[in-house]
């Protein structure tokens, strides 16, 4: 409220009391607005209104699972089923530990849906292998053709004719995107969440966006992705050792026991009988 309207009613009250009541209202509502800010109470308001959404957004991010789980009513459903089964398995035990075992039906249940929505699949496991594995070229190849003062549409599309799977596969989605019309720093920054080309396609779209050279930045991102396909490689190959174990005991535990134990135990037998 202006001082210019405020004055309007004070001169349409002609008493000293009335204006004296009017200046009294005026004053206290202008208290009132102070100390209750709207603005603040707007904030304050939409706070409690998301905070339940705020706490509830961990649990249903945990149920979910990954973005490539299964579906969650095929997982409750595989989960409750197992759970089942176990449960009728213990059935026949009697005394205490059988009805323990119906107590652990839940629990048993709630971990097959965790498990199941947090496990990586094989094909999600292959596919990120490859990208790991095809990273670096793509990024340096690209690098290359920038260099060489190709457009970078024609750059992206080199590198999607040259590869063969899941890095083609992405960068072949941007390019029907700016083949849709979609502006070139809008269909990079559609990459913005992905494991491995994400930091890469968002310096594109920077680039883009201000015009400048990105050669340099394209060569240190193919960098990194070099040393984390070393360190894959590296976990990798220890792997190996521990893959290993199992099938090295099979074959050992039988030749030890053939040549090892069996001969002695006959030997000590014989001279037993002997």
């Amino acid at each position: 409220m202006s001082a210019t309207m405020i004055s309007t009613l004070l001169t349409g009250f002609g008493t000293t009391p009335a204006r004296t009541l009017l200046s009294a209202g005026l004053a206290g509502l202008a208290m009132f607005l102070l100390v209750r800010n709207p603005a603040g109470q707007l904030r304050r308001m939409s706070r409690r209104e998301s905070r339940p959404a705020r706490v509830l957004a961990p649990l249903r991010r945990l149920i979910e699972g990954r973005a490539d789980a299964p579906p969650l009513l095929r997982r409750v459903l595989l989960s409750i089923a197992c759970a089942l089964a176990l449960g009728l398995a213990g059935s026949g035990v009697a005394g205490w530990s059988g009805r323990l075992i119906w107590f652990a039906v839940p629990v048993v249940a709630a971990i097959g849906v965790l498990g199941l929505g947090w496990a990586e699949p094989q094909s999600a496991r292959r596919r990120r292998r490859q990208l790991i594995m095809e990273v670096p070229q793509a990024l340096e190849l690209m690098a290359a053709c920038l260099a060489a003062g190709v457009p970078m549409r024609t750059a992206c599309a080199s590198v999607v004719r040259t590869f063969d799977g899941p890095v083609a596969d992405d960068l072949g989605q941007v390019m029907a995107l700016l083949q849709l019309g979609v502006a070139d720093v809008v269909a990079w920054r559609t990459l913005h969440d992905h494991p491995q080309l994400g930091r890469a396609a968002a310096d594109l779209a920077r680039a883009m966006e201000s015009g400048t050279s990105v050669v340099e930045g394209l060569r240190h991102h193919a960098a990194t992705a070099r040393e984390t396909r070393r360190g894959e490689l590296q976990v990798r190959a220890r792997a190996v050792g521990v893959r290993s174990v199992l099938p090295l005991m099979t074959c050992f535990l039988p030749s030890f026991m053939l040549l090892g134990i069996v001969p002695a135990v006959v030997s000590a037998v014989f001279q037993a009988l002997s």
